[in-house]
């Protein structure tokens, strides 16, 4: 999958969990950020996600009813988030909010079940759910194993195996 097309997955699922958290997130334009973004296209929008994410987060972090009210979109939104570091920000929100088991069980009915970017999402956002129940563990390792099999798109199976 093209890094640009996870970027609009991730942007677009930010979007969804702002407008239902009521949230606007605004980057003024910044000259730095548009320097970046002519050597390195998509900087920009990389840029803007993690102003969204921010955002997001923040919002859910004071507001723990809302995290569990809206726990399927922010879910999604962890679910588009490609990033090695950042899933730890909604990981947290989803942990506090539904706890540990529920957000591990999540991310393995994702990998077995989910559309590829979300089986190479949550495979990232594992190392952020905390320490693994036994039988999740490997149930997810199993599960892993067996998308990374299937994997057409040679960045899922590297993200399913590495």
């Amino acid at each position: 999958m093209e890094r640009g097309a996870r970027l609009d997955a991730q942007e677009a699922a930010l979007d969804a969990l702002l407008a239902v958290l009521g949230v606007e997130a605004r980057t003024e334009p910044d000259e730095r950020v548009a320097a970046l973004d002519a050597r390195a296209p998509g900087y920009a929008q990389y840029h803007r996600i993690g102003h969204k994410r921010q955002a997001a987060y923040r919002h859910l972090a004071e507001d723990r009813a809302a995290a569990r009210t809206h726990y399927g979109p922010v879910l999604d939104a962890l679910l588009a988030d490609d990033d090695p570091s950042s899933p730890c920000w909604l990981a947290q929100v989803l942990l506090a909010a539904g706890g540990r088991r529920r957000l591990q069980e999540e991310l393995v009915a994702a990998v077995e079940g989910g559309t590829p970017l979300r089986q190479a999402c949550a495979v990232g956002a594992w190392r952020w759910a905390d320490a693994p129940y036994g039988d999740l563990a490997e149930r997810f390792r199993a599960a892993r194993r067996e998308a990374a099999r299937h994997a057409a798109d040679p960045w899922v199976r590297k993200r399913l195996t590495g």
